[in-house]
């Protein structure tokens, strides 16, 4: 990560040498607006400006934006602030343009792109800068679907960008709604010692800022430990910083939701956050599991709890700039609303699973009429009507199969015929005893860049994640080491839930066995013999903070909520 800002650093100081060749004799001047191609009117969106040698070229006018992330910068010292972002996936320098502007370039063939998120097809024009002469570019960018017509709206639950004006309201609200996110959920982050990183003015109400039906929303990612995982709470009306209690997750998570809020776990809720979740996720402290980040999809935690009858959203969010691959938005997740886009209606929409996440394909899926986060409830055992539908830009996603998951099996699937840009699944199935069903897709992406390893040292970023939580968040040595390649195109929507009449979840026992026996370690790792092993993070500048003499004085109250989740398990074998 930091390898990479570093290059940002020194691709700044290329780049102004490149704009400054306009200073010089027989440079041409290039007049340049990004419209939205129904209505005609300015917007902002992300450009690209590439010479026939590919140099990229970046006008004085370009947005500035944030590159911070884990130590925050001194006040007086723009610690990360730059005009352009490296994007991977197109192998380009890009930048955010919010108004007309003018660049001088030395004479030459320009390609000119424009991209605004995921529901905007890309917008393409060459042109020629001659010597002494002005060049009018005007590019139009074309929406191929309009999603909050049809009540969805998409966030990014994972962006950490330091928020401390209205100036930044205004800065940062021009960025995001460049990436066409109607909500930019901006994070807090810290450790046992207090929120630290990438500050937000204000909480609540007076922390949202509305810009072209674009919101941002402040939020948390706190508590943040190697011991139980890293959590996200989503629309608060305050922050909420109980430093005393830091490791007890509930004294966040309880008051939050207590306001409306929703709280969930990151990074696919794997490595120690598994553990995070084996204990609240059963005391109904729990929305949601973010599933899509950093070009990969893994849902696997997320259906555990599904099968032990935990209901739960999936959210997607970039973990910008944090994060190896991302630019903000490149993972998102849609929220069903019902009237018009607010920070309380999203929250709600969250918390009764109406969500779907995504890197560019939209899925539509009823049962019986029900959407996800909805029911279905029969009298007895009996068919259901199952609708699926993705629709895709082909241009960018290359959408192979359209999956209907059912309990976190694949049951039926759907592919996708030659040149069409949507894949449909319709059928009827017998539902004997509750259950859940949920539409995914996988593809590949059209028109980007191969993946590479995310580090530029992979042999030694392998072992690094081998040792720190098994590498589970980021995946095993073999997954990482598989990920080159085309990149994925993915979608996944939350659960459709059947009961029958007053017929109880039938439970796998050995899921249930399992999540005892995670519990019954963690209560192990916590005995007076080991609990000293759980701060060997503690040395390193920027860990979770959390001493010795932290777990010890908390220990009684996670002992007591591990208790209450074991009592959660042990019913459903009762059932």
């Amino acid at each position: 990560m930091h390898g990479w800002v570093g290059l940002c650093f020194s691709g700044v100081v290329w780049l102004v040498a490149v704009s400054g060749l306009g200073c010089f004799s027989g440079s041409g001047k290039v007049d340049l607006r990004i419209v939205d191609a129904e209505t005609g009117l300015m917007v902002p969106a992300r450009v690209e400006l590439i010479d026939d040698r590919r140099s990229a070229h970046i006008p004085e006018s370009a947005l500035p934006i944030d590159l911070e992330c884990l130590v925050p910068p001194p006040n007086w010292w723009n610690w990360g602030r730059t005009d352009h972002l490296y994007n991977p996936a197109t192998e380009t320098d890009q930048f955010y343009l919010s108004r007309r502007t003018s660049i001088s370039l030395p004479p030459g063939r320009y390609r000119l792109r424009g991209f605004r998120g995921i529901e905007y097809e890309v917008a393409e024009h060459s042109f020629d800068v001659i010597s002494g002469e002005t060049t009018t570019v005007e590019l139009a960018l074309k929406r191929w679907i309009d999603l909050p017509s049809e009540g969805w709206f998409s966030a990014d639950d994972h962006l950490h960008i330091r928020r401390e004006t209205a100036a930044d309201d205004v800065r940062i609200a021009a960025w995001m709604t460049a990436e066409d996110l109607h909500v930019a959920n901006l994070l807090e982050m810290g450790t046992s010692r207090g929120l630290l990183v990438t500050q937000q003015h204000h909480f609540g109400e007076d922390g949202v800022h509305e810009s072209q039906g674009h919101l941002l929303v402040s939020g948390q990612e706190h508590p943040r430990t190697h011991f139980l995982g890293h959590t996200l709470t989503l629309g608060a009306d305050r922050r909420i910083d109980p430093l005393d209690t830091y490791i007890v997750y509930e004294t966040t998570f309880a008051p939050a939701r207590a306001e409306g809020a929703a709280t969930g776990f990151a990074h696919y809720g794997r490595g120690p956050a598994e553990d995070g979740l084996a204990i609240d996720a059963p005391r109904q402290l729990v929305d949601f599991v973010e599933v899509l980040q950093f070009e990969h999809l893994d849902p696997q935690v997320w259906y555990a709890l599904l099968n032990l009858g935990i209901r739960l959203a999936p959210t997607a969010g970039t973990d910008f700039p944090c994060g190896p691959y991302s630019v903000p938005g490149r993972e998102r997740f849609y929220t069903r609303v019902d009237g018009p886009l607010s920070r309380e209606a999203w929250v709600e929409g969250i918390r009764n699973g109406r969500t779907f996440v995504t890197n560019g394909p939209i899925l539509d899926f009823t049962i019986d009429g029900a959407g996800p986060g909805e029911e279905v409830r029969l009298e007895g055992p009996g068919e259901v009507e199952i609708r699926g539908r993705v629709r895709f830009d082909p241009n960018r996603d290359d959408v192979k199969i359209l999956e209907l998951v059912r309990n976190g099996e694949v049951v039926a699937r759907a592919w996708r015929e030659p040149a069409s840009d949507q894949i449909e699944l319709s059928l009827s199935q017998r539902v004997l005893e509750p259950a859940w069903f949920a539409l995914r897709v996988s593809g590949d992406k059209r028109g980007e860049a191969p993946m590479k390893p995310f580090l530029p040292a992979p042999e030694f970023a392998l072992r690094f994640f081998e040792n720190f939580a098994s590498g589970a968040e980021l995946g095993s040595r073999e997954e990482v080491a598989r990920r080159r390649g085309p990149r994925p195109s993915l979608a996944h929507t939350a659960a459709v839930w059947i009961a029958l009449g007053d017929s109880p979840v039938r439970v796998n026992p050995t899921l249930v066995e399992d999540a005892l026996a995670r519990l019954e370690e963690l209560e192990a790792r916590l005995s007076d013999e080991r609990v000293a092993d759980q701060t060997i993070w503690d040395f390193i500048p920027y860990s979770d903070g959390v001493s010795l003499e932290h777990l010890q004085s908390n220990r009684p109250a996670l002992l007591t909520a591990i208790a209450e989740a074991r009592r959660y398990y042990r019913s459903l074998l009762n059932r």
